[in-house]
């Protein structure tokens, strides 16, 4: 009878593993492949609006339906409470079903994701970062070769983005003086996001677990270095080097790392292309009187207008930031996110997701001792906070919330093993 049972409760766990797995592999695909600029060029190309799919959203939510036991109550909880206000708030300011929609897949939804306990976690992070390296590497290689090319191959995605936000942007950054990188991973600030992503994910894995994921480190470090420099962010550019340093910083090569990243870091900006390129977009910013494009103005605007504090548990009502900083000034964005969350969702709500966002992880890397791990999150939330990414509908909430899971679920695992061995 007992060995009838143990088979049984091996092949309900085996069967577990593979939904799991196919749940994570589509996640990955669509998070990171299936990316706003892809979605908004089919959608050119079909005639069919497939900004809004309903797929992630299916997947997530049906994964805390059949594997409720297996996910973070605390997450769940703090998630069935930002349900409850913003339906709230959806009926106090008659707020139309495609707006809570659209809140409810880019935001809420993938909130859960951080609450989500992988099963074999080294194995997932390893198999995540073997595709996602990959992306990346050729993703820098087709930014190198289209400022070699001189904006050619941003024309031509222009083309595809016709009629698209996407198709004024890059229009935009062709005819300026400098480069920054659009792809069809994103916006040049996306694609720094997902740079800061790759290497801390990747330094993470290499101090955790003694070993490489798939590529070398000091390819890893180059090819972070030079898509820094091709996406061209100023924030960007001071994350990645708070990144590196922690690379001097920690481990027991510290002299190899050092003279390592001198090499690299010294070999890339010899190109002298490249840098003149990203002294430009410095010398440009500098002139206009603010290095922050527009952001710590869009502060100084809100704050010396009459523009009244957002209700504290229901904001303006969803959509409210849209247009909110263009009634008191000639920009268009506020591009703060938790500037947008407050007056789109209310200020309970905005810490709420905060919470989850970046307390629930750092609490548990702190209770687990992985210092490194709170460091370098810490690095990868804060650019993801630098510009309004997370605030519209493109995907960065997901992105985010993706990474932080695997990282979660690295530390939790490694403090299990750490405390079964002898």
């Amino acid at each position: 009878m007992k060995q009838k049972t143990l088979i049984s409760d091996t092949l309900i766990e085996d069967r577990y593993l593979r939904l799991q797995n196919g749940f994570i592999y589509i996640l990955i695909i669509y998070t990171f492949l299936y990316s706003n600029v892809v979605r908004s060029m089919l959608t050119n190309l079909l005639h069919v609006n497939l900004l809004y799919s309903f797929l992630p959203t299916l997947l997530i939510a049906g994964y805390y339906l059949f594997f409720f036991k297996k996910a973070s109550k605390f997450v769940i909880y703090i998630f069935l409470f930002i349900f409850l206000l913003s339906m709230i708030s959806v009926f106090y300011y008659h707020i139309e079903i495609s707006r809570f929609y659209r809140f409810l897949y880019s935001i809420l939804i993938p909130l859960l994701l951080v609450g989500i306990h992988l099963e074999r976690t080294k194995y997932t992070i390893k198999k995540f970062l073997f595709l996602y390296n990959i992306v990346i590497i050729i993703n820098v290689i087709y930014g190198v070769m289209d400022f070699i090319s001189g904006k050619k191959l941003q024309m031509i995605l222009a083309n595809l983005l016709y009629n698209t936000n996407y198709y004024t942007s890059i229009n935009w950054d062709i005819q300026s003086q400098v480069y920054r990188l659009f792809s069809i991973l994103g916006h040049p600030l996306t694609n720094m996001f997902l740079l800061v992503i790759f290497i801390g994910v990747n330094l993470a894995y290499n101090h955790y677990y003694k070993e490489k994921a798939s590529v070398p480190m000091y390819i890893v470090y180059g090819i972070t270095i030079l898509g820094t420099l091709v996406c061209n962010s100023k924030f960007g550019i001071i994350i990645v080097c708070a990144t590196l340093l922690s690379i001097i910083m920690v481990g027991s090569n510290k002299v190899r790392n050092l003279v390592l990243l001198l090499i690299i870091s010294i070999s890339v900006l010899s190109i002298g292309p490249i840098k003149q390129n990203v002294v430009q977009r410095f010398l440009m910013a500098s002139e206009s009187g603010d290095l922050s494009n527009g952001r710590l103005s869009a502060l100084d605007y809100l704050s010396d207008s009459n523009v009244p504090l957002p209700h504290i548990f229901t904001g303006e009502g969803m959509g409210a930031s849209d247009s909110l900083l263009q009634s008191v000034s000639d920009l268009n964005n506020i591009e703060m996110p938790f500037v947008m969350y407050m007056y789109d969702y209310g200020i309970v709500v905005t810490i709420l997701i905060y919470i989850i966002f970046y307390l629930f992880p750092i609490s548990i890397f702190i209770k687990n001792k992985h210092f490194y791990l709170c460091y370098l999150y810490t690095l990868i939330f804060v650019f993801a906070n630098s510009y309004n990414g997370m605030a519209v509908s493109i995907g960065i909430t997901q992105i985010l919330t993706f990474v932080a899971m695997l990282l979660v679920n690295m530390s939790n695992k490694l403090k299990k093993q750490s405390i079964l061995e002898p």
